[in-house]
């Protein structure tokens, strides 16, 4: 039986709270832990939260919203000992990777060692990242792959796992991007966006990790694009 966890940057707004707002979130958190019979939770680390500079990729969050360290953040959740199934690391991390400017790329491997930290000090074993800049034509993906490689043998305790996000990369699909890296998480929206679902199902043993997203319709859930069959 796989477990069912909540993604943590739709908490708040169940209680109309700003999906930012580090203090519905872990108010949440209880809640669903007192009355509901989910596993856990894939903790997102925001980029809204970096007091560095603003999102590289598009919010409703304002510049001056609340910000947090890793480090906050870390003392404020293993007080609670929360069931922290997954960590979604910092979702702007491929586009420096993928930046012609060397300090941004510098940045960006600095915040995977920061995700990665954090995934091992709440206790996680899987560590979910968006790996490259989905609106890039062309990037090293063997730079990448070996990034890849050296992170994944320093911590094999945590299963680093990189999504299948759009890309505009030539030639090529998320699947097929993601056949660079040993551990996959799926988003059935992409997925289904892109007709790849029965793809991953052919390499299953290599999704640690899946989400599910969609909207309301007729009493089911359905991909908000694509139209893949979440039944």
């Amino acid at each position: 039986m796989n477990n069912v966890s909540i993604s943590t940057t739709s908490l708040p707004r169940l209680e109309s709270s700003n999906f930012y707002e580090l203090s519905s979130t872990i108010k949440m958190i209880n809640r669903f832990l007192k009355e509901s019979k989910v596993d856990g939770f894939e903790f997102v680390l925001l980029p809204e939260w970096d007091s560095e500079n603003p999102p590289l990729t598009p919010t409703s969050a304002p510049s001056e919203c609340e910000k947090h360290s890793v480090k906050e953040i870390i003392e404020t959740l293993q007080t609670r000992n929360f069931p922290i199934l997954s960590v979604h690391a910092n979702r702007d991390i491929g586009n420096y990777l993928c930046s012609e400017d060397a300090e941004k790329v510098r940045k960006g491997i600095r915040l995977i060692q920061e995700s990665l930290d954090f995934t091992q000090k709440v206790n996680s074993k899987i560590c979910v990242f968006h790996f490259w800049d989905t609106w890039k034509e062309t990037f090293d993906l063997r730079s990448l792959q070996n990034l890849y490689q050296r992170f994944q043998g320093m911590h094999p305790e945590i299963e680093i796992s990189i999504e299948n996000i759009p890309t505009k990369y030539k030639n090529k699909t998320p699947f097929q991007i993601t056949q660079f890296f040993r551990y996959k998480t799926v988003d059935l929206k992409w997925a289904s966006l892109f007709n790849e679902f029965d793809l991953f199902v052919e390499i299953i043993e290599q999704v640690d990790n899946v989400h599910i997203q969609g909207k309301c319709q007729d009493g089911s859930v359905v991909p908000s694009l694509g139209s893949l069959n979440y039944e």
